[in-house]
């Protein structure tokens, strides 16, 4: 273990600072790290560092951190990488207790830069100095006034302190985000630019922030986690201490596994599997940085939204601003509430029965929009059972700023969010003020309000999971036979399946055409051959699969007309029939543990791609919720005279391949069930052809 000389509060809250590479010129990064501190009220110990000055910005100058006189908390390295080794060797012999490298072109600029950072790291390592970066914009802390950082969002005349805290792999993508955090009138506590990560990395910092009072909501933006086991429990973490976690995953259209020997394995890869560990562990997996501080936002400042599922009240004085909201509603997975009657008499006193609707059109109020009749609807709204938030998109009207100034008194009585759009751009610049002003939020686009509500909706949804009892084993589930290691046969992976429950199709494995006719006379016809070899992944592809042989003679032509290529023998199976397709999967991810997959099935899989991945085990409930997210559910469901299917037996099949998943841990590179049938309610399902690989016990 390495016995560091400072903990990581003294990194964040330094009691002394010494800025390298320190200089009057703003337009350099050493001249807008120290200005940016003065500017900003640092209150500890600033020592600029160069050799060429007395003094800068009034403060004396040393001509190295060898010659600073006092202990020194924090380093900031503004220096060209030709001397940046030189620095750091300097501050590990003068004990400082971690730096901040600013400079890049390491690791991040190719084998010679990746060759230097490793020298620094060493150094750094050896003496127990802390580093963050190199290649980042560093530490914003404005609980403290520490802004440790040449970013240029930093000009900003005051940075509002507030309960977001942020990491992020990119520097100049966070002083964005905190800028467009300030123009909305949020306040964070610690931002954090991590940079390549030689040293300190993300895990460390979400640590810190979920232990830190200042901070409530915790915003991170990920190209690449080095660490990627501790990631997953730091989110449970996060969720148990009550600190929503929302993160934005860069990389994600590429990030899927190369095909392997399975569909799993292409479909269930690195950002899926992500995406499965975040929404497990209750964290908010979001598209845009923009929205992700937004939403950050709205979890800071305003009330929580009670439960998943709510409807929303949308009301505005325009009932075109209403109309086009509400149109917008199912393509974020939102809907209107449902009124209950006590609302709607509520409602009865303002405008006629006919406008006794949602959305809401306060212009049809009998006396036009007033404050009070406006102030009523609220309050009915969010004291209605159905209705878990309440957007209000302002468009340009009379008295704009006295109006948006009754929302916050009312959001809070209430105790459900309320997102108020400014939609009038610059002509709404007196409304915006009055919320600032008021210490509430405000969006400028009816689509972000919408996309952070859909976050509200995933961070409540995260909260409901945790309040579950952990999964149970279901009978007859496991143990697992003995497997060779490598790619397993169909029936072998069959066999696998079946030690826990999972219904396949029987089967005989015939060596020639008389034993696969009296296979089949067993098993009754019609039946289904298939030629059998662990190198084959698609059999179908090569000619390998014969189905519907309804009697001997078929049996035997089809026998014969197998492709002349080295089999393992022929399965012959009972031919099995459903109203519907689906793939069942499970693998190990690297990091990121078990996981098992549900989509829809057959040859098109990868083309279709409708699939949902979640880490194993699983509860019926998360399997059900799996389902119910795919396009093809509506199919599952019932849809335009097709019969409602046997919904439960492809959740108690999902769960029991869930427990494979959870029992062989990394042993199970990867496994398909594909396709399973699914038949009418009652009818169960049943899978009808099976591939795997497993790693041997001693890999």
């Amino acid at each position: 273990m390495i016995e560091h000389r400072i903990c990581l509060s003294r990194v964040v809250n330094p009691r002394s600072v010494a800025v390298i590479g320190a200089s009057d010129d703003v337009g350099k990064f050493g001249g807008r790290v120290i200005h940016y501190l003065i500017k900003h009220g640092y209150p500890g110990r600033l020592l600029p560092i160069n050799p060429n000055r007395a003094t800068i910005r009034g403060l004396p100058a040393y001509p190295g951190i060898g010659t600073v006189p006092e202990p020194v908390d924090v380093a900031i390295l503004a220096v060209p990488v030709a001397h940046l080794l030189r620095q750091v060797e300097d501050c590990a012999a003068a004990g400082v207790g971690a730096c901040i490298i600013i400079t890049g072109k390491l690791a991040d600029a190719g084998a010679e830069g990746a060759a230097l950072q490793d020298r620094v790291l060493e150094v750094a390592r050896a003496a127990g100095m802390r580093l963050v970066g190199p290649n980042c914009l560093g530490i914003f802390n404005m609980t403290d006034a520490a802004m440790l950082s040449s970013s240029l969002v930093l000009e900003a005349e005051r940075v509002k302190p507030g309960g977001i805290g942020m990491v992020s792999q990119s520097g100049a993508l966070m002083g964005t985000l905190v800028s467009v955090g300030l123009h909305h009138g949020a306040g964070f506590s610690r931002c954090i630019s991590v940079g390549n990560q030689a040293d300190l990395e993300l895990c460390d910092f979400l640590d810190f922030l979920i232990d830190d009072p200042a901070t409530r909501v915790i915003a991170l933006y990920i190209e690449g986690l080095k660490d990627p086991a501790r990631f997953a429990p730091l989110l449970r973490r996060a969720r148990a201490a009550g600190k929503p976690v929302l993160c934005v995953k860069a990389g994600r259209s590429a990030a899927g596994a190369q095909a392997a020997r399975s569909h799993t394995a292409s479909l269930a890869g690195s950002f899926a599997a992500f995406e499965a560990v975040c929404r497990e562990a209750g964290a908010v997996l979001c598209d845009d940085p923009a929205v992700m501080v937004q939403a950050a936002d709205a979890l800071d400042r305003l009330p929580r939204l009670p439960r998943a599922g709510m409807g929303l009240a949308v009301i505005a004085s325009s009932g075109g601003s209403t109309v086009t909201t509400a149109d917008m509603l199912p393509a974020h997975g939102l809907r209107l509430g449902e009124m209950a009657e006590a609302t709607r008499a509520e409602l009865r006193r303002w405008m006629p029965e006919s406008h006794v609707h949602l959305p809401l059109d306060t212009g049809s109020f009998d006396d036009g929009t007033s404050e009070d009749g406006l102030s009523a609807c609220m309050r009915s709204f969010m004291a209605d059972p159905d209705i878990g938030a309440v957007v209000v998109p302002m468009t340009t009207q009379p008295a704009m700023a006295a109006r948006a100034a009754l929302f916050p008194e009312l959001c809070r009585q209430g105790g459900r969010p309320v997102l108020f759009v400014m939609t009038a751009a610059e002509v709404g610049d007196a409304a915006r003020q009055a919320l600032r002003a008021a210490d509430f939020p405000f969006l400028d686009r009816v689509a972000d309000s919408l996309a952070v509500l859909r976050a509200l909706e995933a961070e409540s949804a995260g909260r409901d999971r945790a309040a579950l009892p952990p999964p149970e084993r279901p009978p007859g589930a496991g143990p697992a036979p003995a497997l060779p290691g490598g790619a397993l046969t169909e029936a072998e992976a069959k066999s696998l399946a079946a030690a826990y429950g999972v219904p396949v199709t029987r089967g005989v494995l015939a060596q020639d055409a008389d034993a696969a006719v009296a296979a089949a006379e067993a098993i009754g016809f019609p039946v289904v051959l298939k030629g059998v070899s662990r190198a084959v992944v698609h059999k179908s592809d090569l000619g390998l699969v014969k189905l519907n042989l309804a009697d001997a003679a078929a049996v035997r032509a089809a026998f014969a007309a197998l492709p002349d290529i080295p089999l393992d023998g022929v399965l012959v199976q009972e031919m099995a029939r459903g109203e519907a397709e689906l793939i069942l999967g499970a693998r190990h991810e690297p990091g990121f543990g078990p996981l098992v997959l549900v989509g829809t099935g057959g040859v098109l899989v990868e083309v279709l791609r409708d699939v949902q991945v979640a880490p194993a085990p699983l509860r019926p409930a998360d399997a059900e919720a799996m389902l119910r997210r795919l396009a093809l559910w509506p199919v599952l469901a019932g849809v335009r005279g097709r019969p409602a299917l046997d919904v439960a037996a492809a959740v108690d099949a999902l769960v029991r391949l869930s427990w494979i998943a959870a029992d062989l841990g990394p042993r199970l590179v990867e496994m398909d069930l594909n396709p399973i049938l699914l038949r009418a309610v009652g009818g169960g399902a049943v899978a009808v052809d099976a591939r795997a690989t497993i790693h041997g016990d001693d890999a």
